[in-house]
């Protein structure tokens, strides 16, 4: 059911952890992945993990916060396979000037924030729907969002969560305007995830038992976990949703008790 067999399917962030994942699982269903990253190292070792499972794989270095490159990413998706069906607007992160209390922030840490987390994925949603428009057969527009969108974030992850939230409002608003082009947009919620961007948060055992508390479910998350909504969403099995955020958050439905939020900080 969860099949994407000869979707083409663009994920940016794709050299590690999350993007990874979501490119492998995709490969691993029949999908033609084009992988983005920065980083030439984890794009070549991304194709040659692809390839040992037998699937298809064109990378491409790309700096997703320069809008010429991600049109030039959507281009040579094109060149390569004909065409775009799938999009993860996945690659974005953390700046850390911008991780501080909202009245502590300096304007230049929120612009590079905003451009890392919001622009991006305006880039990316525009080459990819532009593309699917014209083939004529639509597509699925996915983004990557964040627990942190839904609510408030105290305690120095304010100005992330609000590029998130910025995130969410914008998927809707896609949904409503794409939706006649029979292209879908929608959104996946993580909750915190064991990536390499998360290491130094987790750093030891210890830590992360501490932050597993957090969760209902008793664990963090895993790549794996995000990477299977990313199919269910990529997939014809979820081809009347759009519009919609998916949690992949373990249970977590809320950041906005500044007390408990605040402690499992302390405790970590």
């Amino acid at each position: 059911m969860f099949d994407v067999s000869g979707k083409v399917c663009v994920v940016t962030g794709a050299g590690r952890g999350i993007g990874h994942a979501i490119a492998m699982i995709y490969a691993k269903n029949g999908g033609r992945v084009v992988g983005a990253a920065r980083s030439v190292d984890e794009l070549a070792k991304l194709k040659q993990d692809i390839e040992s499972i037998g699937g298809k794989a064109a990378v491409i270095r790309t700096d997703v916060t320069r809008k010429g490159e991600v049109d030039a990413l959507a281009a040579a998706a094109i060149e390569t396979y004909g065409t775009i069906d799938v999009w993860v607007n996945n690659a974005g992160g953390f700046v850390d000037g911008a991780m501080c209390d909202w009245i502590d922030v300096e304007s230049d840490a929120m612009a590079e924030m905003w451009t890392l987390n919001v622009s991006s994925y305006v880039y990316g949603a525009q080459a990819a729907a532009r593309a699917m428009r014209a083939g004529g057969t639509g597509g699925s527009l996915i983004f990557i969002s964040s627990l942190d969108a839904l609510n408030a974030c105290p305690g120095g992850e304010g100005v992330y969560g609000a590029a998130k939230a910025a995130i969410t409002h914008m998927m809707q608003s896609m949904a409503v305007e794409l939706g006649r082009y029979n292209i879908r947009v929608n959104a996946i919620a993580p909750g915190l995830v064991q990536t390499p961007l998360l290491e130094p948060f987790l750093a030891t055992p210890e830590i992360v038992r501490q932050r597993s508390r957090y969760y209902p479910l008793g664990r963090i998350g895993q790549p794996s976990d995000v990477a299977n909504a990313a199919l269910y969403m990529a997939s014809d099995a979820s081809s009347y949703v759009s519009g919609a955020t998916l949690l992949v958050s373990g249970g977590a439905v809320f950041n906005s008790d500044p007390i408990r939020y605040l402690q499992a900080l302390a405790e970590a």
